[in-house]
């Protein structure tokens, strides 16, 4: 498999069937990786394990079976908009929380995100106002599944 990606910007999950697979994760999928960084050191400061994509189509490819997954995505990407991988992953029968990231104000796009299902639809500047308390729940959520697992 050729990666497209620094592995030091991104780290991938091991397979589901791991003693080392994560209980969930969340991928970010952005073409700019200053956003990616960002989100990404948010999630990490609230417990989350975070993987960073730059395109729909790597992270459709490493996406972890098995594992509950939540993503944040650009509505803009070079192989899919946002939309189209919410919507990829619907089509695969994956009920998948998403939050996209506008890098342009969008009203259409966002009320469009929101009837696909969307959670949220925001702008680079609420990143850190609202993805810990989007994401949050989600992380305790498998860790409760996790722990009565075992």
């Amino acid at each position: 498999m050729i990666r497209t990606r620094n592995l030091a910007e991104t780290q991938i999950p091991p397979p589901s069937d791991s003693p080392d697979a994560p209980r969930s994760l969340v991928g970010i999928v952005d073409p700019d990786p200053a956003i990616r960084r960002r989100a990404a050191t948010l999630l990490r400061a609230i417990g989350a394990e975070v993987a960073e994509y730059s395109t729909a189509t790597e992270f459709l490819q490493m996406l972890p079976a098995g594992v509950p997954v939540f993503v944040v995505a650009a509505t803009k990407l070079a192989d899919l908009s946002g939309l189209a991988l919410l919507q990829e992953l619907r089509g695969r029968g994956l009920d998948v929380p998403m939050i996209l990231v506008a890098h342009e104000p969008d009203i259409h796009g966002a009320v469009t995100a929101i009837r696909a299902g969307a959670l949220d639809f925001i702008e680079p500047f609420d990143l850190e106002r609202i993805l810990p308390s989007q994401v949050a729940p989600f992380l305790e959520r498998n860790r409760r599944r996790a722990k009565h697992a075992h």
